[in-house]
């Protein structure tokens, strides 16, 4: 009762708690250890009081179980990353003790059991390799139809020959004593000119002066290939789920590293991690020794094959240690295969699994490593964006955003998880790709994407200034990006003096503003400091199309750029109200000038014809811009976002109908009547004073949507110039409101956009 109730403990540990926290949990640690010593002691005495043989094997098997579990590196207690057993005097005495007492059941019954542990033992005490292997022919000889030691055996071996095989005729003769096929010994030995076993010397070099390197070479090839043989009918027929010689399969192909080998090698761990469902998921299942399905229908009568069978079970802490273990070996092997998009399922999978979360936790970083290693190396080498399926920059680029929201803040120690070890992975040069990203979207004038790239910026990061100094560079550089290409798209829609249709235009109240843009594009192109330095500045491929804005009066756009324009008006409104972080360009000048003092060339020499520079952030002149591009006309900044807020609220509440729209107007340009109208809009006003002036110069209307401006904007114009008295009714209003222009928005945007 008490071995099980440790190994109770042990297992629902492994699975529902993580290591760091079962590390952390001294009440826990110390149950295990006192259920131990109590275990012990128990069998002590039973073994004492026992006085039938089959009665002493047990107690003796029972006694080395529990020594040897307290030297297993498995989970809980161990993560086989970097915490790992330690093999100082009390693990060498739990080895001891536990070899001991194998040794004693094996004396009084000869079992496979103990003869199998009996050669795992002698390898974890570091004796003979060819002892070790002599118990493991011992435990296949006493069940011909176990796998276990079979596989042992094998995978023993192997890992002999691609630790200390190479060039060493004493481990290559030992390795030949053991083979799988007889005729495979024969002719090694028979290469190596002696059939001798060397078991005491197998650091001696003085045998490799007799035997040529090349010969040692081709008989430690042709032993490897035994070993993988040998391995390979470990996961024949009904063995398919034998995970353990999967894994070192795929361990052996890894390190002997030739040609092809690292895919075969991915190739046959995926078996245990693909599924016909899924290309990236936990497909295997704890070893249980106690259900055997029936032998292979046809063993290949004449063709000397052992039909083998599970014989041991396998504990739930060891099944857990061994999907952490094949992890780690499968995430290393699909790095160096360039795999990106299986990587990119794993790293998926390892976020968001619920079945195994607790269990591989601490590999989501490693998986978001080799992830990101292979990203990496494709947005860098053209050739590897052809091995990943000729992939473009934009959507790797776009990936490594992805990354970053998702995983900001454990992109400081990506490159020195000991399993990446990746200078290229430091953090100043993943925040470079990000910033590249965004270079590559104000490049393209992708204004779309940029506002949905801000506002999961805004969503995620609530106060990026404050969150970390790398957060902070890439919202101002988002938010720059984004003023920039509303500017561009801005300057390319505005029509220019020399295309107007005069004849199209239409013609602005005798006393109204006639609103003038004014650039300069040396100013759009510096940048803000703290992006990197060869991503400053505006594209030079926009400059022209900047330098062409000099002076110009901003009429209504063209039929063919309207959807345009109200599309961009949209994201104008939208990055006025959500830009707050980033310095955006000066180089934009706004001002009205009344229609009698306009000329047709602009007002390069006519200073006396203007009428005020409006003094407005950055955000609000491009939306008052962006205004009088859809409609034509000049209008107080106060309505232009009064009507804006209208229209959003509008169509969130999806009550807009085309018999309202009808009905109402978009807000009456401003009128000029006085000459003691201020027009300078600071916007230092109170929300109060914003609501009653813009409502007394202007019932702000229209109750058609943004994208639906682009269609009702020509005929609300022409609606509104066949009713004078409408008009006149809003002239004459706006005498009693005189101080409208003085008006900001009152404090409806936020503290950026001021």
């Amino acid at each position: 009762m008490l071995p099980q109730e440790v190994d109770l403990l042990l297992n629902d540990g492994s699975k529902h708690i993580s290591i760091l926290d079962w590390r952390t949990n001294t009440a826990l640690i110390q149950r295990v250890e006192a259920g131990r010593r109590h275990s012990r002691r128990s069998l002590m005495m039973s073994l004492i009081l026992a006085k039938t043989i089959p009665d002493q094997v047990e107690m003796h098997e029972l006694l080395a179980l529990v020594y040897y579990d307290s030297v297993q590196n498995v989970v809980p207690f161990y993560d086989q990353r970097s915490i790992l057993p330690v093999k100082d005097a009390t693990w060498d005495i739990n080895c001891q003790n536990s070899l001991k007492q194998f040794e004693k059941a094996f004396e009084l019954l000869s079992q496979w059991l103990h003869a199998f542990y009996l050669g795992k033992l002698c390898e974890k005490l570091g004796q003979s390799p060819a002892k070790a292997f002599s118990y493991y022919k011992k435990a296949i000889t006493l069940n011909p139809t176990a796998v276990d030691p079979v596989y042992r055996m094998h995978a023993s071996r192997l890992k002999l020959l691609y630790t200390r095989g190479k060039q060493n005729l004493n481990v290559i003769q030992v390795v030949a004593d053991y083979t799988y096929n007889q005729s495979t010994k024969e002719n090694v030995l028979s290469m190596l000119g002696s059939s001798e076993q060397n078991d005491n010397a197998l650091d001696d070099a003085e045998g490799n002066k007799l035997v040529k390197p090349d010969l040692l070479d081709k008989a430690w090839h042709i032993l490897y290939d035994d070993c993988l043989h040998a391995l390979g009918t470990c996961v024949e027929g009904e063995l398919k789920h034998f995970h353990k010689a999967r894994y070192k399969l795929a361990q052996g192909f890894y390190r002997r590293g030739e040609a092809g080998d690292l895919e075969r090698a991915k190739e046959e761990l995926s078996f245990c991690f693909k599924s016909t469902r899924s290309s990236f998921t936990v497909n295997m299942w704890e070893i249980d020794g106690a259900v055997r399905k029936g032998r292979r229908k046809n063993p290949n009568i004449g063709v000397s094959r052992k039909n083998l069978e599970v014989s041991l079970s396998e504990s739930s802490r060891k099944f857990i240690t061994c999907i952490r273990k094949y992890m780690i070996l499968y995430l290393d092997l699909l790095e160096k295969n360039m795999d990106l998009w299986t990587l990119e399922r794993a790293y998926t999978y390892l976020r968001t699994d619920k079945r195994f979360a607790l269990c591989l936790g601490d590999i989501v970083p490693v998986g978001l490593g080799k992830y990101l290693q292979v990203l990496t190396a494709a947005i860098r080498d053209p050739e590897i964006r052809r091995v990943c399926g000729d992939v473009s920059t934009e959507q790797l680029l776009e990936k490594m955003f992805g990354v970053f929201m998702d995983h900001a803040n454990m992109l400081a120690d990506i490159s020195t998880i000991p399993e990446v070890n990746s200078p290229e992975l430091s953090e100043s040069n993943l925040y470079g790709y990000i910033h590249q990203y965004i270079h590559l979207l104000e490049s393209d004038v992708r204004v779309d994407v940029l506002e949905a790239l801000n506002e999961k910026i805004r969503k995620r990061f609530k106060t990026p200034k404050l969150t970390n100094s790398n957060f902070a560079k890439i919202c101002k550089h988002a938010s720059l990006s984004w003023c920039r290409c509303i500017l561009i798209k801005l300057a390319s829609i505005t029509p220019l003096p020399e295309s107007m249709d005069t004849d199209n235009q239409p013609v602005p109240l005798s006393n109204g503003l006639l609103l003038y843009v004014d650039l300069q594009p040396d100013e759009l192109l510096i940048s803000s400091p703290d992006g990197p330095t060869q991503f400053k500045g505006l594209d030079m491929n926009w400059f022209e199309t900047l330098a062409r804005i000099k002076n110009i009066p901003i009429r209504q756009t063209s039929e063919d750029n309207m959807e345009t324009a109200v599309t961009v008006m949209k994201s104008t409104y939208n990055f006025y109200r959500d830009s707050s972080c980033g310095t955006f360009p000066s180089g934009i000048n706004l001002y009205t000038v009344t229609p009698s003092q306009a000329s047709v060339e602009g007002l390069l020499q006519q200073a006396p014809g203007i009428v005020d520079t409006l003094d407005l952030s950055i955000p609000r002149k491009l939306l008052l811009w962006v205004y009088t591009l859809v409609h034509g006309r000049y209008c107080n900044i106060s309505a232009v976002v009064k009507y804006c807020d209208e229209m959003k609220a509008r169509n969130k509440r999806g009550t807009l109908t085309a018999a309202a729209s009808s009905q109402v107007t978009p807000p009456a340009p401003h009128s000029s009547v006085s000459s003691h109208v201020t027009s300078k809009e600071k916007s230092a006003q109170t929300v109060s004073s914003e609501a009653q002036e813009a409502n007394a110069s202007a019932p702000v209307a229209a109750t058609v949507p943004l994208h639906q401006e682009a269609e009702g904007s020509a005929s609300l114009i022409a609606t509104e110039a066949q009713k004078p008295s409408a008009v006149a009714s809003q002239l004459s209003r706006s005498s009693s409101s005189r101080t409208m222009e003085s008006a900001p928005d009152g404090g409806q945007g936020n503290a950026g956009a001021a």
